[in-house]
């Protein structure tokens, strides 16, 4: 609520200067009190749903919430218009007409996700971890076990079933806490804020029961079990009181690639523009650090399984094709990775850390070889691996980011690389492509899976 305060207030201010022509003083201090008219937004996003909805939420992110937030804008733009004529007329209050409460919601929709980043990061920074109880104990527990690792506001504590399965070994970070029957004890004991259900054993009517046994403020979020199926675009219906959840279709039509392509080449262009001053810099960084080229070159699966050559930053010596005998992989399946690779060098690693590698595959983008969001690019090698349903991912471009990218990056295992790509084709769309890119820098700051 103070984020969307200070964004609608903002918001404000910028549509009223850009309104009117601040030659006098009275117009500038009428600028700044139209402030008076942010609680008019923060009401009509609460209407909206958007505070409940990020209570309810497991991780925080405002991406999920951009549509509502473009739907409350313009509402609370259009009420401010309303209520600041009959304030003018009989209270002398600040007029806003209809060309400022325009600006100020086009300003909104880009201002409220920005402060509501900036108050996230800043609380997240200053609280403490929410505690996260996993009920459940085999392969999908350790699953979200270890993507839940990954985010800094929450902690889990632990899981609950009656009967563990040990034919999969529990992360130490997740210990066995106790049977289902003692799950108000143990939520009680660990200070549990959230609890994910994540395939337990126990009988489903003894779960649902003990689980509506909890505390209001507990909340509940539940893994489905057909989740293989589906994504964001997928909606929960109601069957007479009985929650249905549909599988998005794939959507992968004419006017779906027109509309990824027309984003590439903008994104891509726009890229290469901005951030030409720090491309020279990294070129020159990596020139006069070790002898060799400034760019690696290496043959990748594209569109339809067709070769074609991926530009990076040279990160690595020129002998390290043939030190590679040297070395063990360190992570499963075909692809060759080690973490602290001997190979490597000083500016690279930092390269690496930050992605800042990747940068020169914006060409690549812009000819048509790779986009912006896809599944990850594998050398020929890896990908001749790929049949059958993983085959898929031949069906579009590879990407620069991608769910692998947001998921976890190296840390993956192979599989779970292959499930990732079949899904993000199966289930395409636009608005995944947009998550993906807003999430991606987030996740690349935080360095996880980056050697």
């Amino acid at each position: 609520m103070v984020a969307d305060a200070a964004g609608a207030a903002l918001s404000l201010v910028v549509g009223q200067i850009a309104d009117q022509d601040l030659r006098s003083m009275h117009n500038t201090v009428e600028a700044f009190a139209s402030i008076c008219y942010a609680p008019l937004f923060v009401l009509v996003l609460g209407v909206y749903g958007l505070y409940h909805r990020a209570q309810r939420r497991l991780v925080s992110s405002c991406f999920p919430d951009i549509g509502r937030i473009v739907h409350g804008m313009a509402a609370g733009s259009l009420i401010t218009l309303f209520a600041s004529g009959g304030l003018h007329r009989w209270l002398q209050g600040p007029s806003v007409d209809r060309t400022a409460a325009a600006i100020t919601a086009v300003v909104g929709v880009v201002a409220i996700p920005i402060f509501r980043r900036t108050v996230s990061v800043a609380v997240r920074a200053s609280a403490s971890y929410s505690n996260v109880l996993i009920l459940g104990s085999g392969q999908v527990a350790d699953m979200v076990t270890s993507r839940l690792a990954h985010i800094d506001e929450l902690h889990v504590v632990g899981c609950v079933d009656d009967s563990p399965d040990d034919r999969y070994e529990r992360p130490a970070s997740s210990p066995w806490l106790g049977p289902l029957s003692n799950l108000a004890a143990i939520v009680e004991r660990f200070n549990v804020d959230h609890v994910v259900v994540a395939f337990s054993a126990s009988n489903e009517a003894g779960m649902a029961a003990h689980l509506r046994d909890l505390p209001d403020h507990v909340r509940i979020s539940v893994v489905p079990r057909m989740f293989d199926l589906l994504t964001v675009r997928s909606n929960v219906d109601d069957l007479r009181g009985l929650p249905v959840i549909d599988v998005a279709p794939a959507a992968l039509g004419f006017v779906d690639r027109f509309v990824k392509r027309a984003i590439d080449i903008i994104g891509a262009g726009l890229g290469l523009i901005v951030l030409s001053p720090l491309l020279i810099a990294v070129a020159v960084a990596i020139k006069v650090t070790s002898p060799g080229p400034v760019l690696f070159s290496q043959t990748r699966a594209g569109r339809g399984g067709k070769p074609f050559r991926i530009h990076k930053f040279r990160t690595m010596y020129l002998d390290a094709e043939r030190r590679k005998t040297e070395l063990a992989s360190e992570v499963d399946g075909p692809l060759f990775k080690v973490r602290e690779d001997p190979r490597v060098t000083r500016v690279g690693r930092l390269l690496r850390k930050s992605s800042l590698d990747e940068l020169p595959q914006l060409l690549n983008v812009i000819v048509g070889q790779m986009s912006l969001v896809g599944p990850r690019p594998f050398v020929q090698a890896e990908s001749d691996q790929l049949k059958g349903w993983a085959a898929r991912r031949f069906d579009v471009r590879p990407g620069m980011t991608g769910l692998w990218q947001t998921s976890g990056r190296n840390d993956l295992p192979f599989e779970e690389l292959r499930r990732l790509d079949y899904l993000y084709v199966a289930s395409w769309s636009l608005w995944w492509d947009l998550s993906i890119l807003w999430h991606t820098p987030s996740r690349v700051l935080r360095q996880d899976g980056a050697y």
